[in-house]
């Protein structure tokens, strides 16, 4: 079952930019299968597609005007409903091959042998047989770049949901900062964090609490360890709002800080500073990572991570990752972090994180100015 759009409707502005892109890389059709790439296209996320392997998301963009999604017919009236296509095309799971109707689709926008940007690195090898099956004479491609290039540069509508869970995320890092004191558990902490990002509207997110050695871990988990006196303490929140992400980190003490960690703080800081000085339209991520490693270097301190920080929009990771490795030139409406990271094995990490947009004049702090982190918080 479908429901068509008339031939004349607007098309949303990130149907338009994919279309473009689709275009400008020699493409007649693109097709999205993973839950980051088809929630981006669709603008809403189909629940089960992030619960059950078993069925099938798609949309598809086509020749000039042809669009539709292709979803499992349980979830075919909250499409109808939620999503951008207005073309909504539905499938039975127990008696439809979902590729099928993906191939009916292509072919009946006129692209059954044209040159198909698809998902292979996403979609299921017995979806792709079948396609291919369909569609003999059609030529399928890889479409990792292309989205990943088109959703780099984010709308204004992207920028403002970032800026709200991000403001989120920041504002419950500083009151749960506030309310620690010593004696209590990482997961007493994490609790007051969950509460509150819950109850400003964010469900689906995770976060750490890395007290002592335990915040010595990279990725560290959150266990039962009671906080003491002189512990270095790491928070980060990863929040989502309307399918966007957030990635926020703070480094406090549980009291006051040693010297040594006084230290190593402040090149941390120094470090980030300069690298903010730029942040701006036509600078190649990779000059600000190798600027960052430099500074840390002159201080003494060999940067754990092999990048300073990374895009952040539909998933915490996303491009460009600020590292030596990418040719990426900022630009205006590039949503990013910057996280300078040190870890001393067996003893503390240092860790601060914040979300920045590139503007057509330099940057703009996406957070950083709720819960400032140019010193160590000190808590407890």
């Amino acid at each position: 079952m479908s429901h068509q759009v008339p031939t004349n409707a607007a098309e949303h502005e990130v149907h338009r930019l994919l279309r473009a892109a689709m275009k400008a890389g020699g493409f007649d059709a693109l097709v999205a299968l993973s839950q980051d790439n088809v929630t981006y296209t669709a603008g809403f996320l189909v629940p089960s597609h992030a619960t059950n392997r078993f069925r099938r998301t798609i949309t598809v963009l086509a020749g000039e005007r042809f669009a539709t999604q292709i979803v499992v017919n349980v979830e075919e009236k909250q499409a109808v409903a939620r999503s951008r296509f207005k073309d909504v095309r539905a499938y039975d799971q127990f008696d439809e091959e979902p590729a099928d109707v993906l191939a009916d689709a292509l072919n009946e926008a006129g692209v059954g042998s044209g040159r198909i940007a698809i998902e292979l690195d996403f979609m299921p090898a017995r979806d792709f047989l079948r396609l291919r099956e369909r569609l003999p004479n059609a030529t399928f491609e890889e479409c990792k770049d292309l989205y990943f290039n088109a959703r780099m540069i984010k709308t204004d509508e992207e920028v403002a949901i970032l800026r709200q869970v991000g403001v989120l995320t920041e504002t419950v890092i500083r009151d749960g900062l506030a309310a620690i004191k010593v004696g209590m558990s990482e997961i007493d902490v994490a609790r007051i964090l969950v509460d509150r990002m819950i109850a400003g509207g964010s469900t689906n997110l995770k976060y750490r609490v890395g007290t002592g050695v335990n915040g010595s871990v990279t990725n560290c988990g959150t266990t039962d360890r009671k906080i003491a006196a002189g512990d270095i303490i790491r928070v980060e929140v990863l929040g989502d709002l309307d399918n966007y992400r957030s990635n926020v980190t703070r480094t406090a003490v549980a009291g006051k800080p040693a010297q040594r960690h006084r230290e190593i703080w402040s090149k941390l800081v120094r470090a980030r500073e300069i690298c903010k000085t730029l942040l701006r339209p036509g600078m190649p991520v990779a000059d600000v990572y190798r600027r960052y490693v430099t500074e840390c270097r002159s201080e003494g301190i060999e940067p754990t991570l092999k990048f300073l920080g990374h895009g952040i929009g539909q998933t915490i990771h996303e491009e460009p990752y600020v590292t030596q490795t990418r040719d990426i030139i900022f630009q205006p409406n590039i949503t990013f972090t910057m996280e300078p990271l040190y870890m001393v094995p067996g003893d503390s990490g240092y860790h601060t994180e914040d979300m920045y947009v590139i503007t057509p004049q330099g940057f703009d702090y996406i957070t950083g100015r709720i819960s400032v982190n140019d010193e160590l918080i000190e808590v407890g």
